[in-house]
């Protein structure tokens, strides 16, 4: 997907966490530089709500280790 991290990025600095809403939002983006068809949608927000987590999850871990630094 064009644009994934770059997404991901800018809503952890906007400081969304990984629910629903946010996977809304996140496919809502991603509609902007990518076909997403509108019979695949629900789909899209559960695998952008998966691949957040994970990537809130390590921002989390990286920002912890970097405070007890």
């Amino acid at each position: 997907m064009t644009g994934l991290n770059n997404i991901f990025q800018h809503a952890y600095q906007e400081g969304k966490i990984p629910d629903k809403e946010t996977a809304k939002y996140l496919v809502s983006q991603l509609g902007e530089v990518n076909y997403i068809p509108a019979n695949s949608v629900r789909e899209y927000e559960n695998a952008v709500r998966k691949q957040y987590q994970e990537y809130y999850e390590l921002m989390e871990k990286r920002k912890k280790e970097k405070e007890s630094v």
